[in-house]
């Protein structure tokens, strides 16, 4: 194994390290770290192409350098090419600190045609050579915008996808800021919530998005629309890795939001711990367990604080503050949730209903934070 070259990449701070290794000592390197990277696309199996690929591999061929990330601080940066202690650290690291950043299916194709070679051409083959690509001291920010780079590049990913990579590193910001108040789950853990404080992965995903994007609507089934909001999401967290890879700015917002949210979330569910069927109109307002499950709400929500935050912060800020005072004067319906909820029955049902309340959510709460806090949120239901 020896060290090729080293690059600085500018862009996300952080070292590449271009190294030649033979395919024995690769294998040895990502043994055990497949699994790792919870962003990385899973191994694709029955692919007619990746079949040719193991056929190739086993008559010699050379393929693109693979991507190896090392988690930050678990090994020292190298001086240069000749560093030998770089070599003897990469050795030494152990499973759990290596991330196969690109080339998983090729990683996937190496391991099983060395499963299914004889014992002769398993040792010719172990000995050729591959060229790895490894970063020592990428953070967990600067490797997902990476991510989003090279799979971008290489094959159209869908949005839902897209968006589960860039909340990943803000579900574990998120989680380890606000760990007691805080608890995010994912659909296959079949929880539904049942408290304050705890909401679906996807949510916070797709809240992030219409958050960076001050827009309340996301269409993962249009193509065209997809590949506009991945363009707009990629600019934008691209952006905040501007000045510093550790200091990512539009993060840092969300998690001022998500402050926000966990506070109103409280509230909500105090002053609405029931749901209340109003019989004379027939309209139900929901209790702050259910109201806080909609990805209406969330989405019209998150898209206001955001664009707010960003063209009128100052009036956000006094808006929030008398946003919360109103749950301490005893109101019954602290967020005129009946008048919200009586607005949804006159939209018309051959429309998009959802995109309607996510429109009526943005509208409202945008209009509540512009202005301050002065406007009645009665009234602003009807803006």
């Amino acid at each position: 194994m020896k060290i090729v070259s080293i690059l600085i990449d500018e862009r996300i701070n952080a070292t590449s390290v271009l190294l030649e290794m033979t395919t024995e000592q690769y294998l040895e390197l990502i043994s055990g770290s497949e699994n790792n990277l919870e962003i990385q696309r899973k191994i694709v199996k029955g692919f007619k192409p990746y079949e040719r690929l193991r056929e190739d591999l086993k008559r010699g061929c050379i393929i693109p350098p693979l991507v190896v990330g090392v988690k930050n601080d678990a090994i020292s940066t190298p001086i240069n090419i000749e560093d030998p202690h770089f070599i003897s650290e990469l050795h030494a690291t152990p499973s759990e600190n290596i991330f196969i950043i690109d080339g998983l299916q090729r990683t996937n194709a190496l391991q099983t045609v060395s499963k299914n070679l004889s014992p002769e051409d398993l040792e010719i083959f172990l000995k050729r050579k591959l060229r790895v690509e490894v970063w020592p001291d990428i953070t967990l920010t600067a490797l997902t915008y990476r991510m989003i780079l090279l799979n971008a590049g290489q094959k159209p990913m869908s949005l839902k996808w897209q968006l589960e990579v860039v909340s990943v590193p803000l579900c574990n910001i998120i989680q380890e800021k606000f760990h007691n108040r805080i608890e995010i789950f994912r659909e296959k853990d079949g929880r539904k919530r049942n408290a304050t404080g705890q909401y679906q992965f996807s949510l916070i995903a797709q809240s992030f998005q219409t958050f960076s994007q001050e827009s309340p609507h996301i269409d993962i089934r249009n193509e065209v629309v997809e590949k506009l909001k991945q363009d707009d999401v990629m600019a934008a967290y691209g952006e905040s890795l501007k000045s510093n890879g550790d200091r990512d700015i539009l993060t840092t917002k969300f998690v001022e939001y998500i402050n926000f949210l966990l506070k109103l979330d409280e509230k909500i569910c105090t002053s609405y711990h029931n749901a209340e069927d109003r019989s004379d109109e027939n309209v139900i307002i929901p209790s702050g367990i259910t109201l806080l499950s909609r990805d209406t709400f969330h989405l019209g929500l998150s898209a206001a604080y955001g664009w707010c935050l960003k063209n009128r912060p100052e009036d956000l800020q006094a808006a929030v503050e008398k946003l919360f005072l109103l749950f301490e004067d005893g109101k019954e319906d602290p967020l005129s949730l009946y008048r919200y909820e009586k607005i949804q029955q006159g939209f018309l049902r051959k429309d998009n209903v959802g995109e309607q309340t996510r429109t009526l959510t943005f509208n409202g709460f945008k209009e509540y934070f512009r202005s301050g806090g002065i406007e009645n949120l009665e009234q602003c239901w009807i803006v």
